[in-house]
């Protein structure tokens, strides 16, 4: 059996890991030339550290997988499942229902997080393309590399709490609109996890320390829970005042973030689903096949209906999941001011997805530098009667 890493390797692998995302970053903001000074720091940390310890010890690096190390170096600063309150950098406070939370530990990797897509990002300057992405010149308005935005932050979020992730690169279905393939995808992957979460590749996690388990004790997601969706953005399009609502006049529930629970009311109400266009159990379901707003409105308008004999289906509040801010002042056809807090969901305005997955990594950064920095003060502040400097400044005061 391999030697069990001491703490101090497993700190080492944290703090290798921060240079990787602080270079990470600095592309982001300033292209493929990262300040040089800081890349130097970062190799010759590397190298010190898969060098260090002793002859019987593996390579720190060698050994410990990127999701280990993003695990151990967001520790920091992870919020817990069951605090009662959550504050976001701006201040804003945000408290759990005042009942007992369904969730008081972590779930790890009972939960995957999966991007599905027919733009396939395998395309220059893409993220599964083995040639190096230059972020800075990403076009974020559309196609592989819009996706590959998204991707990364979802990515990077399931590593900090110990999630699963796949990446399904679907092909389109025949007749259908592209974005019929999630219902499909669900109701496979499901079988095989407690919990899955689709983001849309135009959606980003904006606190990535706050764990899926804390927000699902907000949002009322119980051990009852089938399904949960957040309700849509409400728009005003040529004059149609009802284009966010379905047949009986209920606002629609947006299908960019899903999260299904592995029941058996889950499995009957996803087949269900997938199976809508058929017509066999809903006769005028065809239509979506095609027409906007395609899957999304054929849950709306038949599925929640049929499958939700307890309050099985959870409606995650507008403002939690949709959105971003700015949304109602730059697009005048939105009514519904809803901004985003916790999953930013740029359906206008898609070039905003890169903007706010950097923003997001950056926050957290600052987060776990503030944090480090504070807690070693002693190590790293120098206090100004420390050192003598007040002969030095009589030279400059008697020349005045």
């Amino acid at each position: 059996m391999p030697p069990v890493l001491s703490v101090h390797r497993i700190i080492a692998v944290g703090v290798a890991v921060f240079f990787v995302l602080l270079l990470l970053f600095s592309a982001f903001h300033q292209g493929v030339t990262p300040i040089q000074t800081l890349k130097d720091t970062a190799n010759s940390a590397a190298e010190r550290i898969c060098t260090s310890g002793s002859d019987h010890d593996a390579p720190l690096l060698g050994d410990v997988p990127f999701s280990q190390g993003i695990h151990s170096l967001y520790k920091s600063i992870r919020h817990s499942v069951t605090a009662k309150t959550y504050q976001d950098p701006t201040g804003r406070q945000f408290t759990l229902p005042d009942k007992e939370p369904a969730w008081t530990s972590p779930l790890g990797s009972k939960i995957l997080i999966v991007d599905m897509d027919t733009r396939i990002p395998t395309g220059d300057n893409e993220l599964w393309n083995p040639t190096t992405m230059d972020y800075a010149s990403l076009d974020a308005s559309k196609g592989g590399q819009m996706v590959s935005a998204a991707f990364m932050n979802h990515f990077l979020y399931s590593q900090i709490h110990g999630y699963d992730y796949k990446f399904f690169a679907a092909k389109s279905l025949k007749d259908h609109h592209d974005t019929w393939i999630k219902p499909h995808v669900l109701y496979d992957l499901l079988h095989s996890y407690q919990f899955v979460v689709f983001i849309d590749a135009d959606a980003t996690i904006q606190h990535l320390e706050l764990p899926l388990e804390w927000l699902f004790n907000k949002w009322g997601i119980g051990h009852a829970t089938t399904i949960a969706m957040p309700i849509d953005t409400e728009e005003v399009v040529n004059g149609d005042q009802h284009i966010s609502t379905d047949s009986k006049g209920k606002v629609v529930l947006n299908t960019g973030f899903i999260v299904t629970q592995a029941l058996p009311l889950a499995f009957e109400m996803l087949d269900a689903w997938r199976k809508c266009t058929t017509g066999a159990r809903w006769k005028d379901c065809k239509q979506w096949a095609t027409q906007w707003s395609h899957e999304q409105r054929a849950f709306s308008e038949y599925v929640r209906y049929d499958f939700n004999p307890h309050g099985n289906i959870v409606e995650i509040p507008c403002d939690d999941a949709m959105g971003f801010p700015g949304i109602v002042e730059n697009n005048p056809r939105v009514i519904s001011n809803c901004t985003g807090q916790f999953v930013r969901h740029q359906t206008i305005g898609k070039e905003a997805t890169k903007t706010n997955a950097g923003n997001a990594l950056m926050q957290s950064m600052a987060e776990l530098m503030q944090k480090a920095l504070i807690q070693e003060k002693a190590r790293y502040w120098i206090a100004d009667d420390k050192i003598n400097i007040g002969s030095f400044l009589k030279i400059f005061q008697k020349r005045d």
